[in-house]
């Protein structure tokens, strides 16, 4: 085909070329840059709120277990370790689904899921409660004479209505650090920073649940309010998901040093069961002091996951930089161990403090 065919000059061609794709880009709204300050302060504000919300969950389920099996220091330990197994699964479940996500976008959309599920869940944990009392009452009678029998049974009852809300609250952090680390030199730094906002957010939400918004709004508004919370949050992430700009998942990272990682990993169980021990240690201890009552659970999470956050976001930057890694792992360890200790002591030695300073001052008490 001949030039004279195609126009004899290309230039005006190229012109209008060019002009038709600034008139489309004028017209339609460009996608989001997956890597842009907003969207990480965005997503990241998501979680710090929805760490509040899991840990308001968490007090409320303690209160209405405790009016189920009537016993303060058990429904503080099956709620923890349901709980915890809980997040556990969903944490080992989400590691196997998330490498296979075709992009940013739907990491986003995922974790928008996940929170909405936790809002439903969230909403369903009392009704589910309410119907397994009955249950409870009929197995109370025969299981009373047989201990561990009445307590397996009032923990696998826990585990049945708790487990699917905190699996789906497990899944999220290692669907947003797939999110967020996109290369290994800063996966101390992101992985840090978001399990710090988390765990921020829980403290901000455990406390203002069980001295703020339980004691003044009671159990099932303060409940509606955070599940309204996890609604935002996930139809907020699915919307921004929409928006973004198609772009492939982070590539995998394979460790060469395996037999290292497996210790690594050993400790960091251990290390999970001896920090779900303390606090229910701990919870017992203080409720000697203030009673057992829900404000001594408040107090002491509140605490413990204060410690986890500042921990979290004060050595993330030297997880990175650090040559050796399982080295720090085991200093930190050993440190905490010797601070375990010494929390201990003070809080066991301080209960005949505060027994003989109650009894000279017990005239001013009403």
């Amino acid at each position: 085909m001949s030039n004279s065919a195609l126009g004899d000059n290309p230039r005006p061609s190229a012109q209008t070329s060019r002009g038709t794709r600034v008139a489309t880009t004028s017209k339609e709204k460009p996608p989001a840059n997956a890597d842009s300050p907003r969207l990480s302060a965005f997503v990241a504000a998501c979680f710090f709120l929805s760490g509040a919300a899991g840990l308001v969950y968490q007090v409320i389920w303690v209160r209405l277990i405790e009016k189920v099996i009537g016993s303060a220091p058990f429904a503080v330990a099956a709620v923890l370790s349901v709980f915890m197994a809980g997040l556990a699964l969903g944490s080992w479940r989400a590691g196997r689904v998330i490498d296979r996500q075709p992009g940013r976008a739907a990491l986003l959309a995922l974790y928008g899921k996940l929170e909405l599920g936790i809002g439903v869940l969230a909403l369903a944990v009392p009704v589910a409660m309410a119907a397994a009392r009955p249950v409870y009452r009929a197995f109370y009678d025969p299981l009373l004479e047989h201990f561990w029998c009445h307590q397996a049974a009032a923990l696998a009852g826990c585990a049945l209505v708790l487990i699917p809300p905190a699996a789906l609250m497990g899944a999220t952090l290692p669907v947003l650090c797939r999110f967020y680390v996109r290369r290994l030199d800063h996966l101390g730094r992101r992985t840090g920073w978001l399990y710090g906002l988390n765990t921020a957010g829980a403290a901000l939400g455990v406390a203002l649940c069980g001295l703020v918004l339980i004691p003044h709004l009671g159990v099932w508004p303060t409940l509606g309010l955070f599940a309204a919370l996890n609604f935002l949050i996930g139809g907020a992430c699915l919307g921004v998901a929409r928006r973004l700009a198609a772009e492939p998942a982070p590539p995998k990272a394979r460790s060469q040093r395996k037999g290292q990682m497996r210790w690594g990993l050993a400790i960091f169980a251990v290390s999970g069961f001896c920090a779900m021990a303390y606090e229910v240690l701990w919870t017992r201890l203080l409720g000697l002091i203030a009673g057992p009552t829900t404000y001594s659970f408040t107090l002491v999470v509140t605490t413990f996951i204060i410690g986890l956050a500042l921990g979290s976001l004060l050595l993330r930057r030297a997880a990175d930089h650090s040559t050796a890694v399982f080295t720090l792992l085991t200093g930190s360890q050993l440190a905490a161990a010797a601070a375990a200790l010494l929390v201990s002591q003070t809080l066991g030695n301080s209960q005949l403090f505060f027994a003989k300073l109650i009894y000279i001052h017990q005239d001013r008490f009403s």
